[in-house]
């Protein structure tokens, strides 16, 4: 295995990481948008139901609370690494595509302050309507710029692009609908719960509608799609059965193995392009001594939330945990 294959291959995992935990985040903002406009009428900003549970509303912000941020390192580590190891390739799809990279870029501040102010002002529904707007907007064009590469170099506009950044956009919303519902269980009504189980459900048997037979028309032949296939069947029975921390386990592949299985279609030439070795072991050097540092502390911060949410309640009672 060469130098250039590493760095692609970390690449791969940085992407992944950033579809699987920031993908998750921007599909909150979709469903935080749905719930702004199915019921916040009902009730004040910030209130909770008679029973004193929380509503989607607080799961949503809770579940976003500590790492919606710090999920975009794996963002910022992808864009470094790739300048860094392949500059004629940053340089060129920087180049082309840099309408709908800069829409991303701008979904991911106007996403980011409008989260801020909905918890912070009185008048909250523009607000929540650029959150929302803005969580469609970010991972739609960025699954078109990937999808677009995919194509040998498509447009952005074009088919194949248009299908990746409505699968993108869709494998966000499920992926943030199966982990609000083990949130939601931990820390909500049984209502609650129900509602993110549904979204989940909906959610996946959408991406599984567009995937396998996009998959089938773009010639993805990777047995990562078949992977992909099995791995959201699974997670759809355990949602079924309620095994809401089981499903995380399978949801989260189901996911990042649809990237590894439509990587193989870019047609990039990653060897020609390629720093020299000298450049990329420098690069690997820096890395690990960041990692041991980044990836520890971002875990921490992972278990120390978690343990932070209270038991959850159902029928009245806290429930066992799973």
């Amino acid at each position: 295995m060469t130098y250039p294959d590493i760095a692609l291959g970390l690449i791969l995992v940085g992407l992944s990481a950033y579809l699987v935990f920031g993908g998750a985040d921007f599909g909150a903002g979709f469903w935080h948008l749905l719930a702004f406009r199915r019921r916040d009428h009902e009730r004040p900003h910030g209130a909770r139901d008679l029973a004193g549970v929380p509503g989607e509303h607080d799961v949503i912000e809770q579940a976003m609370g500590p790492m919606w941020e710090a999920n975009h390192v794996w963002l910022i580590f992808v864009m470094v690494m790739t300048w860094t190891a392949f500059p004629p390739i940053f340089a060129a799809l920087m180049t082309e595509y840099w309408v709908p990279l800069s829409l991303a870029a701008l979904g991911v501040l106007v996403r980011g302050s409008a989260f801020v102010f909905w918890k912070a002002v009185p008048d909250r529904g523009w607000y929540a309507l650029a959150f929302g707007v803005s969580s469609i907007l970010t991972p739609y064009c960025m699954g078109a710029v990937a999808g677009a590469i995919a194509a040998h170099r498509a447009s952005w506009l074009s088919g194949p692009a248009v299908y990746a950044g409505l699968l993108t956009t869709a494998l966000c919303a499920y992926l943030a609908a199966v982990y609000l519902t083990g949130d939601a269980r931990r820390v909500a009504g049984p209502e609650v719960v129900a509602r993110f189980r549904l979204h989940a459900l909906a959610a996946g048997t959408v991406v599984g509608v567009l995937a396998l037979p996009g998959a089938a028309v773009l010639g993805v032949r990777s047995p990562l799609i078949g992977v992909s296939a099995a791995a959201g069947v699974i997670s759809l029975g355990l949602l079924l059965l309620r095994r809401y921390l089981l499903v995380r386990a399978t949801a989260a592949p189901a996911v990042a193995a649809v990237l590894w299985g439509a990587a193989e279609l870019s047609g990039l030439d990653f060897r020609q392009a390629a720093a020299q070795d000298a450049v990329l072991q420098v690069a690997f050097c820096a890395l690990g001594i960041g990692a041991v540092v980044l990836v520890p502390s971002m875990a921490w911060l992972f278990l120390l939330f978690q343990r932070a949410a209270g038991p959850a309640v159902v029928d009245g009672r806290q429930a066992e945990p799973e």
